[in-house]
């Protein structure tokens, strides 16, 4: 008998040490209004901290750290579906409102693409309430079923940097938040389909599109259409659509547009608007970016997330000698010179036709294309097509 419970008293020692090993020694510390604790991350090791949150509960997450560009953050259920995440390079603090009860993480780690792995450090505060900056200045704001949503920027300072908030409450409470950084006044949110009053009459459809649509996502909420931007040339574009149902949590849809723009062109089938845009994925490949293809893609919502629609986008297949005939004309702005890897030895993106028609439907006629234009006499068709290939599986809209 005592041999017996010898073995049921080790075999349960053995199984709370192999626990322990697989899911960690200790649940992560949760951290209560106020606190202030240190932290330390390398390539191998992560610092997560929980905090416990009612339905629009508020978390402000704000820490300091060396070195800290290469440090990300996530911020996470209780299920771990991450609901927040970003780059400490570009933001010094994370701002949350919980969707529903419930214990949230907020995970710091380095970027596993750092080449440097070695330990970052630094401490972490967590604060309950949402204080506006005391140089925050109301940009605009929209009063939209039955809710308030206010563009707010905070300018920098010679010791301080700047923000951009976009804040969403409904009767006073706050439903949720957009947040970054903010240094010049032609960066930061705006809402969409603000137009000057001697705008060009296409500007004025677009807008009239934009704001007679109360349900731009078709989801049968209405929300707001609000666009982002960080600053830069050739980039940094991105818009946001605010949910605003009579009840429940205020869903934010993010769609990142790189360098085109985001342009609704009519009203979709199934609801909501069809908006139009462009693949940024060969922007300064093997060409300078005002050479560099950027196809036309076809937006829609589905389940919250806009998706190409490849049917609108098809377009009737060019005839065999109209194909050669353009081969032909590129083939001659391509010299012999061996191909090793991309660089701006092209004269002209004859790829641009290879994307058009994998874009429009007709893949194979892109190859048989590039088995047309590529010279005979210059090495390197195996290494470009590869090259190709892998843009091409890289990007968000040609991988589909």
């Amino acid at each position: 008998m005592l041999k017996k419970l010898f073995i049921l008293v080790f075999v349960g020692i053995l199984g709370v040490v192999f626990a322990s090993s697989l899911f960690g020694q200790e649940a992560d510390p949760l951290l209560a209004p106020g606190t202030t604790v240190p932290f330390s991350v390398d390539g191998d090791r992560s610092a997560t901290f929980s905090v416990d949150l009612a339905a629009d509960g508020f978390a402000e997450f704000k820490w300091t750290a060396s070195e800290d560009s290469d440090i990300f953050f996530q911020i996470a259920d209780s299920s771990g579906k991450v609901e927040q995440k970003g780059d400490s390079g570009w933001l010094k603090s994370a701002y949350f409102v919980a969707p529903k009860p419930g214990v949230y993480s907020i995970k710091l780690f380095l970027d596993p693409r750092a080449e440097d792995k070695k330990e970052r450090s630094g401490s972490l505060t967590y604060r309950n309430a949402f204080t506006m900056p005391p140089r925050g200045k109301l940009k605009a704001s929209r009063n939209v079923a039955g809710y308030k949503v206010e563009l707010v920027d905070v300018p920098d300072t010679d010791d301080s940097p700047g923000d951009s908030f976009v804040i969403v409450k409904k009767a006073g409470v706050m439903k949720n938040l957009l947040h970054s950084d903010f240094s010049s006044p032609i960066m930061g949110y705006s809402f969409s389909g603000t137009v000057e009053k001697n705008a060009p009459a296409s500007e004025r459809r677009v807008a009239a599109l934009i704001n007679n649509t109360p349900d731009k996502t078709g989801d049968g909420n209405p929300d707001v259409m609000l666009e982002y931007y960080s600053g830069g040339a050739h980039c940094c574009t991105t818009y946001y659509f605010i949910e605003l149902p009579k009840s429940g949590p205020v869903a934010i849809r993010e769609v990142d547009t790189g360098n085109a723009g985001m342009m609704p062109i009519g009203k979709a089938s199934a609801g909501g608007l069809r908006f139009e845009t462009a693949d940024n994925a060969w922007a300064y490949w093997n060409m300078s970016f005002a050479g560099s293809p950027m196809p036309s893609v076809i937006l829609e919502f589905k389940d919250g997330v806009a998706k190409p629609n490849f049917a609108l986008m098809k377009k009737p297949a060019p005839s065999m000698a109209v194909l050669k005939k353009k081969a032909a004309a590129a083939r001659k702005k391509i010299s012999n010179d061996p191909y090793t890897e991309p660089s701006m030895d092209f004269e002209d993106a004859f790829w641009s036709e290879m994307i058009d028609l994998i874009f429009t439907g007709h893949e194979k006629l892109a190859w048989e294309y590039f088995d047309m234009v590529w010279p005979k006499a210059k090495p390197g068709k195996e290494k470009f097509l590869a090259d190709f290939k892998e843009v091409l599986a890289d990007s968000y809209y040609g991988s589909r």
